[in-house]
């Protein structure tokens, strides 16, 4: 089976493989101490690529390696030009996460093309890293140290999902009506919560697996009405990752005093939203205005997409310079092409505060629904 990964762009550095004919990146110590991502831009703003074989050296389909001595191993990045696999190390690694959980220290693998571009290729979910990774929304990672045991090939699937994405068949409000996600184009203009009718200006779509056993990847069911009356007015599907509106506009507004923006995957326990732990793949479309959104999804408020200084590193490169030359330069390093957000984000550990028993005076039903919201969660 061919090899494919999901990575997350960390940027260019310089070349850690300077010589070929053998399977070692003799330089990997140039990365050392290395820090990638932020407090102000975090890694968890970057959506994951897949990286996909387009041809191995000797005609091996199971495996990468960085010898590029008689030929070379070539990917792609969802889909785009062939880059030339040249480069390979592993890291002992420190996490930081943006929500104040504790720091975590990890085995990372780093892979590098030919041009320098380096990409962090998450664990399989059996591996303990993988937890780490997957355990809250991650600020930066650092490089610390170069971890004894390595190899120059890539040999197992990897699969890691956190995108800020709407599910095929969503309905997206136009200045024409609900359209799916799937039919929107640059240039139809959605409705947003704060501007009125605006201009879709970057559109992405892809199909991306699912690892099997790990939950917090999984996309999330928004049951119909989960979130106050007709909010959503049907199941809406999203990426863990992705906002949505709360504390205001009848979107759970009994547990939250103040309007802000909650990853859906710190939603969960309430009733009627889950984690779809059956699901092997999936479709994602996102897109972005000139500005960071509140649009309508299947009738309820979520953001569109942020283009951040991670949302871009993991870009390729022609979309990188397709979002450049669109939105133009960002005023400062750590800030959006489209920013500011249109609301704060809120952290796990202020979501979970308000979502205790004692903040939980609101039933949840759906219409027509002669049932308690318990038979609710269990429905859903």
């Amino acid at each position: 089976m061919a090899v494919t990964f999901e990575v997350l762009y960390l940027g260019t550095a310089p070349e850690i493989d300077t010589a070929e004919g053998n399977v070692l990146s003799e330089n990997d110590g140039a990365l050392v101490g290395m820090t990638f991502g932020s407090t102000d831009a975090p890694l968890a703003y970057n959506a994951q690529h897949t990286l996909s074989p387009v041809g191995y050296s000797g005609g091996t389909s199971n495996m990468y390696d960085i010898d590029n001595t008689i030929s070379n191993d070539t990917f792609s990045i969802d889909g785009g030009p062939a880059q030339t696999f040249d480069g390979l190390a592993v890291y002992n690694a420190t996490i930081t996460y943006a929500d104040g959980t504790p720091s975590a220290t990890i085995t990372a693998v780093v892979i590098q093309d030919a041009d320098g571009n380096l990409y962090l290729v998450p664990e399989t979910s059996a591996n303990a890293d993988h937890a780490a990774m997957t355990a809250a929304p991650i600020a930066s990672i650092t490089l610390d140290s170069i971890y004894t045991i390595s190899s120059g090939r890539l040999v197992a699937d990897r699969q890691s999902t956190d995108f800020v994405c709407y599910a095929l068949g969503t309905d997206i409000l136009t200045d024409r009506g609900n359209v799916p996600v799937e039919c929107l184009r640059p240039g139809n203009h959605v409705m947003t919560l704060d501007r009125g009718a605006q201009p879709i200006r970057w559109i992405h779509s892809g199909m991306h697996l699912l690892d099997a056993e790990d939950t917090d990847a999984k996309p999330v069911l928004i049951g119909a009405g989960a979130l106050g009356p007709g909010r959503p007015a049907r199941d809406l599907i999203v990426s863990p990752q992705h906002r949505v509106l709360v504390g205001s506009n009848l979107q759970l507004q009994d547990f939250f005093g103040a309007e802000a923006l909650a990853p859906a995957k710190f939603l969960t326990r309430l009733p009627g939203i889950r984690h779809m732990k059956s699901k092997r793949d999936i479709t994602w479309v996102h897109f972005a205005c000139d500005r960071h959104e509140l649009v309508y999804a299947n009738g309820c408020l979520s953001e569109s997409l942020l283009l951040g200084p991670m949302v871009l590193n993991g870009m390729t490169h022609h979309d990188r310079r397709a979002a450049a030359e669109i939105f133009g330069q960002a005023p400062t390093p750590d800030a959006a092409l489209n920013g500011p957000p249109a609301r704060d984000f809120l952290r796990k550990r202020e979501v979970q505060a308000m979502l205790r028993p004692r903040n939980r005076c609101r039933k949840v039903t759906r219409p027509h629904d002669d049932v308690s919201s318990a038979g609710l969660a269990s429905h859903y």
